[in-house]
């Protein structure tokens, strides 16, 4: 009876409030009441539980307008979520679909901005009320989306609260702003960096800082993303990680280096001293339903939040930075750029570049073993056209490989220097690392001795614990200990003499340097990218003369000409030449071979540049000069019987293949025999009857003698000699 008088006391202070009961009909009540709780983040619902409350509590004014208790649904799904946007927030689907079921009859919220801060939300939800009949409860009172007045109002209200969600959005950003333009705003540093004090750090262990160095000086070394992660994974170097969350934060883990690591500590400002915020934006075209951190992309210097250089203690200068960023975008795979290093045998991919349309030709290869092709495909690839130019690699490759050895030499003892300052100063990092890693593990070492001895003997489940820690401490120490030893026995630390003469010794002999098989095509594409900038070429239409210029890094130029192979002998310059020279040896009465060594006496080449001309070559080209001289018929006519034949004569005169008439000696179909000159050339007999015999076999339908043997054919007592 108390529990009746008190709902009908919540029923008239809800009726003293404004709220219209008049609008909760009895097929309202036979449908479910939603009350939908949601809190933006889990702080607000850890500390702001007072709100919690009330939201939980809508449930009890539920029963006021007239529902059972087990008629009430409790939606609380999107707890800790934002109402930005549905896509992340399962309660709020939940709702829409109860409400499309037409399975509500009424949805209580704490206020609008509880259900949607969205506009396209909001009022996809009140479309759907509306159609449904469904109401909507605050704590001002009850509306329908059906009713004119009732719907101005809810749009008006979830016009407000997107726009309060905005204005908050705006007043933290600009806050957020304003502190990173000061370089106070505070965000995870890169590695080999810490927080302190609200200023940034280097960090202070001294190996980190090291393995950071020595990253930046290889790549510098080295020019190569790659290059660098196998020189680190080769030496077995890790890099230092400071914990960003979890219950280990800010403790230092060794983690095997990779490409994501090493890009960001070679592309990250920070590392300059500059100071930055904005690197990274959100782009919602590329945000991702359920993954909050998506969509980031990254921006270009110029548009950056914030940039405050000589900010933070730096690795290295801003024009090393600079430096290092521009050598990363040229080691991309693009037609612009010159490219990393790559292991084809090509000497020049990248430098190459032709002197018409001031395009880079590219690098083609035709398989293992063939040479390789620089081809300007530019007019081909955006009209459709022929190439521009093309030159035949091998030769352009030594042509620039002899100029960069001639400009090597003069500078051979400080290579000879350098070299050894780099290997001296390459092994004293390396031995600077492995100190650092066993002063580590002998601190472990002393580290877990203190716990065991801290322990008191009598506890022996602790004991038996820090004992077996504390000999696996040391295991790892004596492990590192020998594997350093086994390192100096390879790579001692100061070079010996021995060495320091076969350096000075290689560096006083380039060619031999360049051409050693330790030398790998790699390390000769390294050597030249150094001293030259680009090699310009020009083709002189389809003749074997290329006109090249060699442009050297820092100035300078040197200009040459390569003969390069070409397809057609009369494409070659000295075409005109040959063929006078030819007609006069002809005349001469000069035997093929004979030709062929005057020619290559005299300077003539083949299209291909070879030493000379074969015997063929020499034949072919008089018969497409029209030179050569046929037999008489008289001298063909010796050695010949009556009705014997030539195999060429006869299948002229049958109007077959010489082909057919092989394969037809081969099987025994005709008769033939083996001429006695040195050429054993093939005399078959045929007379008139027999030629007619041949015509016919000729003219069956393929496969017809197939089908019969060959004893049956006449003839079959033809003989091979």
């Amino acid at each position: 009876m108390s529990q009746l008088l008190t709902i009908r006391e919540q029923r008239a202070d809800a009726t003293r409030a404004g709220e219209n009961p008049e609008k909760v009909r009895p097929w309202h009540r036979d449908r479910l009441a939603v009350v939908y709780v949601r809190q933006s983040t889990p702080q607000q619902v850890l500390i702001h539980q007072e709100s919690t409350r009330l939201q939980y509590g809508l449930a009890d004014r539920a029963q006021v307008l007239g529902w059972a208790a087990e008629r009430v649904l409790v939606i609380d799904d999107d707890l800790g979520k934002s109402g930005a946007n549905a896509d992340d927030r399962r309660g709020f689907q939940r709702l829409v679909s109860e409400v499309s079921l037409d399975h509500v009859g009424l949805i209580l919220g704490l206020e609008m901005s509880r259900l949607a801060r969205s506009n396209r939300d909001w009022h996809q939800l009140l479309e759907l009320c509306g159609v449904f009949r469904t109401l909507i409860a605050d704590l001002d009172g009850v509306y329908d989306p059906a009713q004119y007045n009732d719907r101005l109002l809810l749009g008006l209200k979830g016009t407000l609260s997107e726009a309060e969600l905005h204005v908050l959005k705006q007043r933290m950003y600009q806050g957020r702003l304003s502190k990173a333009r000061r370089g106070e705003l505070s965000f995870p540093v890169p590695t080999g960096y810490v927080w302190h004090d609200g200023e940034v750090a280097l960090d202070p262990d001294e190996q980190v800082q090291a393995v950071v160095r020595l990253i930046f000086e290889k790549f510098t070394e080295l020019g190569t993303l790659g290059g660098v992660l196998r020189y680190l994974a080769r030496h077995e170097i890790q890099v230092g990680i400071r914990v960003r969350e979890g219950p280990g934060k800010g403790q230092l883990v060794w983690r095997r280096p990779n490409r994501p690591t090493l890009q960001q500590i070679l592309k990250h400002p920070l590392y300059a001293g500059a100071y930055v915020y904005g690197r990274r934006q959100g782009d919602p075209r590329q945000h991702q339903p359920g993954r909050p951190r998506s969509g980031r992309v990254v921006m270009a210097p110029s548009e950056w939040l914030a940039f405050v250089p000589d900010q933070c203690p730096a690795y290295i200068t801003w024009e090393q930075y600079e430096a290092n960023r521009a050598r990363l975008e040229a080691n991309r795979a693009r037609a612009a750029s010159l490219g990393a290093v790559r292991a084809g045998p090509a000497l020049l991919p990248g430098l190459v570049t032709c002197a018409h349309c001031q395009t880079r030709l590219g690098v083609r290869y035709h398989g293992a073993g063939q040479p390789h092709i620089y081809e300007c495909t530019r007019t081909r690839t955006n009209y459709g056209g022929p190439l521009c130019q093309h030159v035949a690699g091998p030769c352009l490759d030594q042509f620039v490989a002899q100029q960069v050895l001639l400009a090597l030499q003069p500078a051979a003892l400080e290579l000879a220097l350098e070299a050894t300052t780099r290997l001296e100063h390459e092994r004293d990092a390396l031995d600077r690392l492995w100190q650092h890693r066993r002063e580590r593990a002998a601190y472990d070492v002393e580290r877990a001795a203190r716990q065991y001895h801290a322990v008191e003997p009598e506890n022996r489940l602790v004991a038996r614990t820090l004992e077996r820690a504390w000999e696996e401490k040391l295991a790892v120490r004596q492990q590192l200990d020998e594997e350093y030893h086994r390192f100096l026995r390879r790579q001692p630390r100061i070079l010996t003499e021995d060495e320091r003469a076969a350096i000075r010794s290689l560096a006083a002999d380039i060619p031999a340097l360049w051409d050693a098989p330790t030398t790998t095509a790699a390390d000769r594409k390294e050597i030249v990218r150094q001293v030259v900038e680009r090699v310009v070429v020009d083709a002189q239409g389809r003749g074997e003369r290329v006109l090249v210029a060699i442009e050297w890094v820092g100035g300078g130029r040197t200009e040459g000409e390569v003969v390069r192979p070409i397809a057609r002998l009369a494409d070659h310059s000295s075409y005109p030449a040959l063929c006078r020279r030819l007609r006069d040896l002809t005349d001469q009465g000069l035997s093929a071979e004979a030709i062929g060594e005057r020619l290559a006496a005299e300077g003539f080449r083949s299209a291909r540049n070879d030493t000379g001309f074969r015997a063929s070559s020499v034949r072919a080209l008089r018969q497409r000069l029209g030179l050569s001289r046929s037999r008489p018929h008289a001298v063909r006519r010796d050695g010949l019987e009556a009705d014997e034949w030539w195999r060429s004569e006869l299948a002229k005169d049958l109007g077959i293949p010489s082909g057919t008439l092989a394969a037809w000696i081969g099987r025994g179909w005709v008769r033939a025999r083996r001429a006695d000159e040195p050429m054993r050339r093939w005399i078959l007999w045929a007379d008139e009857a027999e030629r007619e015999r041949l015509r016919q076999l000729h003219r069956r339908p393929v496969g017809d003698e197939a089908r019969r043997r060959w004893t049956d054919v006449p003839g079959r007592e033809a003989r091979h000699d």
